[in-house]
């Protein structure tokens, strides 16, 4: 990883030991890291490529209901998460990184069906307006998981 990406992970760390938050002490220094972090997610769910791919089959085959799939869904997330803050935290490990350039904008799509899912709402009387019906997530998914699947 740039040693700049370090750089600014450590005085990220020092403005939170202080009270202080990044985005508020330095707003382009703030955006420079967040572009680091999105290249770091993008090559660890990307990694898991073949995870979203069966998970959404399954579900898209009615293997699974939509309930099954967002709990799956938010599983993996989980996980992914949990698996970049850990290299956040081990400097050496960071160094040697390299995201695959492959992977470039995987974890967008992948934030497009977790933002469906969090405005999902399968109760017609209960759906306010900018939440969506299961038809509609599932149309997002499939539209989606056309997108996703280029990166095969």
């Amino acid at each position: 990883m740039e040693a700049n990406y370090l750089k600014l992970l450590k005085y990220e760390k020092e403005l939170k030991s202080k009270g202080k938050i990044l985005s508020k002490e330095n707003e382009q220094d703030y955006k420079k890291l967040i572009k680091y972090e999105v290249s770091l997610l993008d090559h660890f769910k990307w990694e898991q490529k073949d995870r979203y791919f069966l998970l959404i089959t399954t579900f898209l085959d009615k293997k699974i209901d939509t309930d099954q799939y967002i709990c799956q869904l938010f599983k993996l997330e989980y996980e992914i998460q949990n698996l970049v803050e850990e290299l956040k935290l081990d400097f050496e490990k960071l160094k040697e990184f390299k995201p695959n350039s492959v992977s470039k904008g995987f974890s967008k799509l992948i934030e497009e069906l977790c933002s469906d899912c969090r405005i999902f709402e399968p109760d017609p009387d209960l759906r306010d307006d900018f939440e969506i019906s299961e038809t509609q997530l599932i149309n997002g998914v499939r539209k989606i998981f056309l997108q996703i699947q280029e990166y095969s």
